[in-house]
């Protein structure tokens, strides 16, 4: 699990600042220090939140991270680690790949097969991550892996309208955070990239109650689906 929480950390560009070890000789403990403001969590520095989001001012990032399964290499082979999230819309979870990552179901005629085919993509791996600091404009990450397989192909016939695939999608030029039900929660919006599909698409996170002072929470995860912004995902974000 420090594995995957490190790969995690890694992919939100989150640096761990330790110093202070000791040699290691005659059984010395290892100490770490960090800057003013982040604790030790026992794997790396983390902000300690003091603020209320709407109500305070935040002075350092914060960020939090679900995933539905990640698979981890172990002596040879891959095991499955379980997240919080659980997918509730599988139709709108491959609209999400189709559109807003791009990754799938690219043509609109003709045929798409293995990997091409966003079937293929359900069973896999999702992982969304979001971060903010002080300019309260958060940042979202998305990403998307189907299941590992000893045999994988892809194949993908017809006319390619899928645009600019994006694994991961990284989002964070206009997104938005506002307060919602009655300030005991906060919503996320963000846009997909103009260059697929999802362009013109509203990415909703909503969490009915929880701020960023908490360690963890509930959230919902929102995306269009037959004209409709339609609940694809929920799970509990954790803070790292």
């Amino acid at each position: 699990m420090k594995k995957l929480l490190a790969s995690l950390v890694a992919m939100m560009s989150v640096a761990a600042v330790m110093a202070g070890c000791s040699n290691g000789d005659g059984g010395g403990t290892t100490t770490y220090t960090c800057p003013t403001g982040y604790v030790y969590n026992g794997a790396y520095c983390v902000w300690v939140n003091g603020s209320n989001p709407g109500t305070g001012t935040i002075t350092g990032p914060v960020q939090y991270y679900d995933f539905n399964r990640s698979y981890v290499n172990n002596w040879g082979g891959v095991s499955t680690v379980n997240g919080d999230m659980t997918i509730v819309n599988s139709g709108a979870y491959k609209q999400f790949l189709k559109e807003a990552m791009a990754v799938c179901d690219r043509n609109i005629w003709g045929w798409n097969g293995g990997l091409s085919d966003c079937n293929n993509w359900v069973s896999g791996s999702f992982k969304v991550a979001f971060s903010m600091d002080s300019s309260m404009r958060p940042a979202v990450r998305f990403e998307a892996y189907p299941a590992p397989s000893f045999f994988q192909w892809n194949f993908s016939l017809g006319w390619d309208a899928g645009g600019v695939a994006f694994n991961p999608l990284v989002l964070n030029s206009n997104n938005t955070f506002s307060l919602i039900n009655n300030s005991k929660g906060f919503e996320i919006r963000a846009q997909g990239s103009y260059w697929n599909g999802g362009g013109l698409r509203l990415i909703q996170i909503q969490v009915l109650q929880g701020t960023l002072q908490d360690g963890y929470f509930t959230y919902d995860l929102y995306y269009p689906y037959n004209n409709v912004a339609t609940k694809f995902a929920t799970g509990k974000f954790k803070r790292y």
